[in-house]
């Protein structure tokens, strides 16, 4: 007996069956053309760049050091930068001179510190030939950028022995805590010890500083020469004694003209020679002879012989006075100890004129001279005002007459 059909089957319809021509015909072609139709969508698609995820990581990075605070960034770098004074030129006559009274002229290096950290040690050292031990300091940085003018450990002995220019270096090394040594060389030009500073040029006011006190220095009352000449100077004069303002100025004239004399004996003759080797443009200077050299050279140009009767004076005991205007200098002293009158002497007269002529002479530079004092180029250098002040001379160095 047949079965009876079952519920599920019972209330459907009978499935038609695909032909074969459906089946292995129309079928696998709708199937390569929906194939066709996704390969082409796909083609249709950007191809991802592996290098696109790089590029936008650079981007955020760019974007992330944009917005850094620059207390974040990496620290500056720590450095010295050394300066010397007067255009890169040492004169050993301004540091002889002015050094002991005014050390601010002994200080001709300037440190410039950048980027130390504030309240950090930072150490210093200074070497050079002219010092008599290497500059060394260890100090607290007051900030992370500050300036420096050090006291030098001049060796003066050996910048008296100078007698002409030559180059000589500073190395300066700097190091910081957390940084890297700094070193630096500076070539500098060392003038004679000849070379006197007249004046300097302040930048900062555009006006001359006047400096022949520094002139002052090559007048050596202690030099060892004097004592000879005025053992010349009494016999020529027939003085038993110099006495200076002991017995008035009658004696002082005698006196003076005595020296005068001694001089012109020796054969001291005028020599218009007083080119130095200067070559700062902030700076005028003048070649002097110290006392002993004019003597052994037997010559000497108005400075020279300024200078030179201003010792002898003033080892008498007088006060003598430089007198400077443009292009020349005459001496000066007074005829009694509390002022008195001015005696000028015009020492270019020296063995072609008479004493009375140099005075004559000098009498008439005085006069010309005195109402331009403090002007350009015009000054009066008191040797006893000079000394008061701390300009002592600048010692004697060579084998005595």
């Amino acid at each position: 007996m047949p079965l009876p059909p079952s519920p599920a089957r019972a209330g459907r319809p009978q499935k038609r069956r695909l032909t074969a021509f459906t089946r292995y015909g129309v079928i696998p072609l709708l199937i390569l053309t929906l194939g066709v139709r996704i390969g082409m969508f796909l083609a249709r698609q950007p191809v991802p760049n592996p290098d696109a995820p790089q590029a936008m990581t650079r981007v955020a990075a760019d974007a992330t050091l944009a917005e850094t605070p620059a207390a974040a960034a990496a620290p500056s770098r720590f450095s010295c930068e050394a300066a010397l004074s007067f255009g890169g030129n040492i004169y050993p006559s301004l540091l002889l001179s002015f050094g002991a009274a005014y050390p601010e002229y002994a200080r001709n290096l300037t440190l410039h510190i950048r980027n130390a950290t504030a309240g950090k040690a930072v150490q210093i050292r200074i070497d050079s030939n002219l010092f008599l031990q290497p500059f060394q300091q260890s100090a607290s940085a007051p900030s992370a950028d500050f300036t420096l003018s050090p006291d030098l450990p001049w060796n003066y002995a050996a910048l008296r022995q100078l007698s002409q220019s030559r180059p000589e270096s500073f190395v300066v090394t700097t190091s910081a805590e957390g940084f890297s040594t700094e070193q630096q060389t500076l070539v500098c030009n060392v003038h004679s010890i000849n070379e006197v500073v007249a004046r300097l040029y302040n930048a900062e006011t555009g006006q001359w500083q006047d400096t022949s006190i520094c002139f002052a220095a090559f007048v050596n009352e202690d030099h060892p020469w004097i004592a000879s000449l005025l053992q010349e100077a009494m016999a020529r004069g027939g003085l038993r004694a110099i006495t200076g303002y002991e017995s008035g100025p009658y004696t002082v004239t005698q006196q003076a003209q005595a020296v005068w004399e001694a001089l012109a004996a020796r054969g001291l003759t005028y020599v218009n020679v007083a080119t130095d080797s200067s070559s700062s443009s902030g700076v005028d200077t003048q070649f002097v002879r110290f006392l002993d050299q004019s003597v052994q050279d037997q010559g000497a140009n108005c400075v020279d012989a300024s200078v030179l009767f201003a010792s002898i004076f003033r080892r008498m005991g007088l006060r003598p006075v430089l007198f400077f205007r443009p292009g020349h200098c005459f001496v000066g002293y007074y005829d009694a100890a509390e002022g008195g009158h001015m005696i000028a002497l015009e020492t270019t007269y020296l063995n072609s004129g008479s004493f009375a002529s140099a005075v004559i002479a000098g009498t008439q530079e005085l006069q010309t001279t005195l109402p331009y004092l403090g002007t350009s180029q015009y000054a009066a250098v008191d040797i006893v005002q000079a000394r008061r002040l701390g300009i002592n001379p600048i010692g004697y160095s060579g084998a005595r007459p």
